[in-house]
């Protein structure tokens, strides 16, 4: 068996609901939402907190790993801004995937981004026309970030009133 194959099936699968935006990890009752505050969350996937960091803009950043998304192995970043969620960002380690220098190739960026776009708007059901959707509770999103030279993608949740 694939590392990553293995990796993926001892891993939680990430289950996104279009309806809410919400993201279920595998069986655990906490939903990732907008209404999942910092707290609650450090307590409800403490086993799958690989760290946090406060990188000074107000927003702090909770880790997530050892989970998968569409069969591959995934890792998630949780945004608070205080305590409420306000965007998460997914990545995933497609099998094959080229490095140079420990950094993945524009052909590995390229394909992890294609891979995203498909897995969401499958989640979701709706094209991420031109790498993304919006939806009534946010947005999702999928491209390349030219600036950071890698995948970006995830879900923004809409300000609450």
């Amino acid at each position: 068996m694939h590392s990553s194959a293995q990796h993926a099936a001892h891993a939680l699968p990430m289950l996104l609901n279009a309806t809410d935006g919400s993201i279920q990890l595998g069986n655990l009752p906490a939903l990732i939402g907008p209404t999942l505050l910092l707290d609650e969350a450090r307590a409800a996937f403490a086993p799958l907190v690989r760290g946090e960091r406060d990188v000074g803009t107000g927003c702090r950043w909770l880790s997530l790993h050892r989970l998968s998304l569409g069969g591959v192995p995934a890792g998630i970043s949780l945004c608070f801004h205080g305590q409420q969620l306000d965007m998460v960002t997914i990545g995933v380690d497609l099998p094959g995937a080229t490095l140079e220098d420990g950094w993945p190739t524009q052909a590995a960026i390229d394909a992890e981004v294609a891979f995203m776009r498909r897995t969401l708007a499958t989640a979701l059901g709706r094209k991420l026309a031109g790498g993304r959707a919006r939806f009534d509770w946010g947005e999702a999103w999928a491209g390349f970030d030219p600036k950071g030279f890698m995948a970006s993608s995830g879900i923004r949740y809409a300000p609450r009133s």
